[in-house]
């Protein structure tokens, strides 16, 4: 009597089951490339957001706060109306506390300091986006942004952006000293970020007065 045999060999099945696995591999990678961009495109807009609604903020000449101090910042920009979307929380930063907003792909620390002098009173206004994980990266895909052209060209009178970890500190951009190299930022961002504890780009917009 012949036997119908209609089932899967051992091989075959191990074949399917190979195929899947890499079927679902690569399903998972694109997702993750995805997520990162959409991540980093809300990063983005979010500390975009936050440049433009500074320029404001210098127009419509605030008083000094007194309360305005690195473990309230977060709060106070946002009441300000400088971070409006911002979820406040506490961050250790180089041994020091700060109030640090959450972004999609790390965290954001505004910090704000203003001085009374006889010509009348000057802001210092910084963002810290800090980058959490695949610090190297990030810092490169955010900084291919073109923000010299972005952020408002009054702003760079006496602004900068800088690269900084725990250990070293680069410029990338200021109008005054140095272009926005896009093809260069990449390796600044190897340099400074490899083997750091943090890594943050660093937006400083001062000597505005009014």
């Amino acid at each position: 009597m012949k036997i119908n045999e209609c089932g899967r060999s051992m091989t075959e099945m191990l074949g399917v089951l190979a195929i899947i696995s890499v079927l679902g591999t690569g399903g998972l990678v694109g997702y993750s490339k995805a997520m990162y961009k959409y991540k980093m495109h809300k990063t983005i807009g979010f500390v975009s957001d936050a440049i433009i609604d500074y320029e404001l903020f210098v127009k419509q000449n605030f008083g000094i706060d007194k309360n305005l101090k690195k473990q309230n910042m977060a709060q106070k920009l946002q009441e300000y109306g400088l971070v409006p979307n911002c979820e406040a929380t506490t961050s250790i930063i180089a041994g020091n506390a700060y109030q640090v907003c959450r972004a999609p792909l790390g965290e954001i620390s505004p910090r704000l300091s203003i001085q009374e002098l006889s010509e009348g009173r000057q802001h210092t206004y910084e963002l810290h986006v800090t980058f959490l994980q695949g610090a190297k990266q990030a810092c490169s895909d955010f900084l291919v942004r073109n923000w010299d052209v972005v952020v408002p060209s009054k702003l760079w009178k006496k602004g900068s952006i800088h690269v900084a970890s725990n250990t070293k500190d680069e410029v990338v951009y200021s109008a005054t000293v140095k272009k926005l190299d896009i093809s260069n930022v990449a390796a600044t961002c190897e340099e400074v970020c490899s083997d750091s504890a943090y890594c943050s780009v660093v937006f400083n917009f001062k000597g505005i007065k009014y």
